[in-house]
């Protein structure tokens, strides 16, 4: 039998190592999905597949699809051709897109609305599949944009830009640096890069479009959640 010393040694060090690799390069690919989306426009919701961050631990039963997690782009010129992608996070988008240098970092605004968005409960969001829903995704994403500084304000009747001012009350505020150690809560970038055919690794000349990945307890639950489990179920085995 394990003694109950060395297993917690061994879930420490399970814990420890696959933290430490919630940051590392994963290969993903991106797609959107019928009836989570506005098929006139080229914006979210979409669908991140590949990664080990689609997790209920964290994610609303709303916002998981077909095995992956919906998320949203943060630069308005930037695309998604040349799947599958290398991945890995960040606090800023790369390259910045229109509106932002390189790198371009996260707002707490929109790491707070993409919050409650991945959590299911982002007021005014209608989670739905169908036209609500696209109408919520579009709305949400130019919201953003905004934050971002990809586009000019969407305006009074978009719910989420007066959620945004409501909660932050100016513009400027809600526009400021996210960080994770004073704002409570872990929201990071997906900085994606095309992959090179002949070495299999990132190519970090192909930039490819950044978006939003929400992460509690700076990925410590995620991973203890998702492949620690497998780890502490072998432990349990062994007794």
């Amino acid at each position: 039998m394990m003694s109950a010393w060395k297993k917690q040694c061994l879930v420490v060090a399970m814990a420890a190592t696959m933290a430490g690799s919630a940051s590392a390069i994963v290969t993903v690919t991106v797609s959107r999905t019928a009836g989570y989306y506005d098929t006139t426009y080229g914006g979210g919701e979409f669908t991140l597949k590949g990664s080990p961050w689609a997790n209920p631990a964290h994610y609303s039963p709303k916002t998981l699809v077909a095995g992956g997690f919906q998320t949203f782009c943060l630069e308005l010129n930037e695309g998604i051709s040349g799947q599958p992608f290398a991945a890995e996070l960040n606090l800023a988008a790369v390259n910045g897109g229109l509106g932002g240098g390189s790198p371009d970092p996260l707002s707490i605004g929109t790491a707070w609305i993409y919050k409650q968005f991945a959590e299911g409960n982002l007021v005014g969001y209608d989670y739905t599949p169908g036209p609500g829903r696209a109408a919520s995704a579009r709305a949400l994403q130019e919201t953003i944009w905004w934050l971002e500084n990809e586009q000019g304000d969407p305006g009074a009747g978009n719910p989420f830009r007066n959620l945004i001012l409501s909660k932050f009350g100016t513009v400027t505020a809600a526009r400021a640096d996210y960080d994770p150690s004073t704002a409570g809560f872990n929201v990071r970038v997906v900085n994606m890069y095309g992959i090179d055919k002949i070495t299999g690794q990132p190519d970090y000349t192909a930039r490819k479009q950044d978006m939003l990945v929400y992460l509690p307890d700076g990925g410590v639950t995620l991973v203890l959640m998702g492949g620690g489990l497998l780890g502490l179920a072998m432990l349990r085995r062994k007794d």
